[in-house]
């Protein structure tokens, strides 16, 4: 029986004598590689910065936002909210919103710093 699943490795085209490893004319001027070059920096430059600038007002934003949730959280523990479920649920559910927004927060810093390598 013919078996036509049969392990082969794979044989690159070309000289046998000729190491495919070297890669060294691809180190060589080439205009058309440099023209695409360009052109796709030229093309994706300005969405990238905007990208960052937007991602720089959000993770300001958050901030801000973070900060006045900071403010509200020592504002709320000096009132005695113990004795009103309301006010302590409202309470819960603030914290929950200020975790929500540290972890946003961590997601745009590391976007960020993803784009800015």
């Amino acid at each position: 029986m013919n078996d036509d699943h049969s392990d082969s490795s794979v044989t690159s085209i070309g000289d046998e004598d000729e190491d495919p490893t070297d890669n060294t004319e691809n180190l060589c001027e080439n205009p058309t590689r440099d023209i695409l070059t360009e052109g796709f920096f030229r093309l994706f430059k300005p969405v990238i910065d905007d990208l960052d600038n937007n991602i720089r007002r959000a993770r300001l934003s958050q901030l801000e936002l973070r900060q006045q949730l900071d403010e509200l959280s020592v504002e709320m523990k000096n009132l005695n909210f113990e004795n009103d479920p309301q006010l302590h649920e409202k309470f819960k559910r603030m914290v929950h919103v200020k975790q929500k927004v540290v972890v946003i927060m961590n997601i745009l810093q590391g976007a960020q710093g993803f784009l800015s390598l």
